[in-house]
């Protein structure tokens, strides 16, 4: 019987890995060895939690009723990646759920390994490896203690074949920094959902504040979340701007904001008081906390012209949103 890391491989075939790395602008080959590290990287999260108290059941809880429901909705999820281009990830809030709050880290360690943005793929391969783990526990049927057995026996073997060595090296480094990330988030507290969510805030005050239409409106949201994996590229894993931007601009932050921002001054809130919060408490990254934020908002308002016609002419930042710029900067001040 298969194990679980070679079901998940086997799910992602040479034409959905062409499929993903045309998607992604990345080589076919750098794809192949993302999954190959996402998976060890996801299953031993999965076992670390399976491990711990209550974790086996909380784990259990997020099985597909339907054992091989997600890892059969591989193309669906595929054809959301091409239609949505490289932002988001498909299975955000399942990805944190699994991997912890040192997930942009994680992400962020792993993509500069391969040189392509890894978050899209980690938000197909952990729905799909889910997929993989309900029809084992249901072929076998097994309750919450041999979930728990199945997911360390397997982790571990993978672990210890000397073969895996390479994925391993990345899963390691990316595991370390998903570690540093989540002591860094932990020591701000509540404070932490400002700082994680200034970028997005930023990127909603300017786009917002001229309404470029449905197309001018996806140009300035795909060019804010390339901005922001840009400036979190060259931050080391201990620091917050990994920590928070590593993993771009995803779908759950522009949902938490509709819910805790719901107005421009509360938008404006939050980019104010995530600048605060890095300043008092890592006060040697707020400058780059500062300009990562202004960076974003800079290049939402020059992705898409206002006025014109078919392109030609127009205005590159309006003055509705040169005023949103404004504001920012003096938010930041």
């Amino acid at each position: 019987m298969p194990t679980l890391l070679e079901t998940l491989s086997s799910s992602f075939d040479a034409d959905a890995v062409g499929s993903i790395a045309k998607a992604l602008g990345a080589d076919s080959s750098a794809v192949s060895k993302g999954v190959g590290a996402l998976g060890p990287m996801l299953l031993g999260s999965m076992a670390k939690t399976a491990g711990a108290p209550g974790g086996a059941d909380a784990l259990t809880k997020l099985l597909p009723q339907d054992g091989g429901g997600l890892l059969g909705n591989l193309g669906s999820m595929l054809s959301g990646l091409l239609g949505g281009g490289g932002g988001g990830m498909a299975g955000g809030g399942l990805v944190n759920q699994l991997l912890g709050s040192g997930v942009n880290a994680m992400g962020a360690s792993l993509s500069r390994a391969l040189g392509f943005n890894v978050m899209p793929l980690l938000g197909m391969a952990a729905p799909a490896l889910l997929g993989a783990v309900a029809s084992t526990v249901k072929s076998q049927n097994l309750d919450a203690g041999g979930l728990a057995s199945l997911l360390k026996t397997e982790s571990t073997a993978f672990a210890a074949n000397p073969a895996n060595a390479e994925a391993m090296a990345l899963v390691n480094a990316a595991s370390d920094a998903g570690d540093k990330a989540a002591a860094i988030i932990a020591s701000y507290g509540a404070d932490w959902t400002k700082v994680s969510l200034g970028a997005a805030a930023a990127t909603m005050l300017v786009a917002g504040s001229d309404l470029s239409g449905p197309m001018g409106t996806m140009k300035e949201a795909k060019a804010a979340g390339e901005a922001l994996l840009s400036m979190a590229k060259p931050a080391g894993p201990a620091s917050v701007i990994s920590a928070a931007f590593g993993g771009g601009m995803s779908t759950d932050m522009l949902m938490q904001l509709r819910e805790l921002a719901p107005t421009k001054d509360k938008l404006m809130d939050i980019v104010a008081s995530g600048a605060k919060a890095v300043a008092v408490r890592s006060p040697a990254e707020a400058a780059a906390y500062k300009a990562t934020i202004l960076k974003v908002a800079q290049t939402t308002a020059e992705a898409s012209k206002d006025g014109g016609f078919l392109g030609i002419g127009g205005t590159l930042v309006s003055s509705d949103e040169q005023s949103a710029l404004d504001a920012i900067k003096a938010a930041l001040a």
